[in-house]
């Protein structure tokens, strides 16, 4: 054999081997579950308004929710994805005054809170709200389609209690965060106006 033709059997031997190695590396990279995310945590009531595209208040018309699966499809949003489950839990609320945005008062709407029981998956829930109450919601429009809403940051949901903004939170690194100092229901007010 010439030294011309071995060099080339062992240059497609070690790229076979490279091959075979570096597919067996991103397999066993693929089956690892590796979760990671970031954050967004408000102290105060004036962090969550000023992250948050829409503010309101609103009555949640329904104490059970509707679960889905927040997780959507990368192609088409309006659709849940089919391989993840991520249990969320809708609630219809009927806005009442609009502190920020664009909803119209009045409007019925889906806020989705994170957790529940979706497809067997369950996921202890984020916030707990009653129906028949009244919340202050800081909220983004979703893409999974029209009138529905989630939270842009946590917490998210918020009352107005003994002249106090408290988080609604089942999450305790949320409630222990947000700090919010005692406020009158008048200074809140103030904070939207132009």
């Amino acid at each position: 054999m010439s030294i011309r033709f071995r060099s080339t059997i062992i240059t497609v031997i070690v790229a076979a081997l490279c091959a075979t190695l570096l597919y067996y590396g991103i397999d066993y990279m693929k089956r690892r579950t590796t979760t990671h995310s970031d954050e967004a945590i408000a102290t105060n009531i004036d962090q969550a308004i000023l992250n948050a595209p829409i503010v309101i208040m609103g009555i949640v018309t329904d104490g059970k929710g509707e679960p889905r699966n927040l997780r959507r499809d990368a192609t088409d949003p309006t659709k849940e994805e089919a391989r993840v489950v991520v249990p969320g839990t809708d609630y219809n609320v009927t806005v009442t005054q609009v502190l920020k945005g664009n909803l119209e008062t009045g409007s019925q709407i889906k806020i989705a809170i994170g957790g529940g029981n979706y497809k067997s998956k369950k996921a202890p829930l984020r916030a707990t709200v009653l129906a028949g109450e009244e919340y202050i919601f800081t909220i983004a429009p979703s893409s999974s389609g029209a009138q529905q809403y989630y939270g842009i940051i946590e917490p998210f949901i918020y009352q107005l209690k003994d002249n106090r903004v408290v988080a609604i939170s089942n999450i305790e690194k949320y409630k222990a965060a947000f700090q919010e100092t005692e406020i009158s229901e008048a200074e809140f007010w103030d904070k939207f106006k132009e």
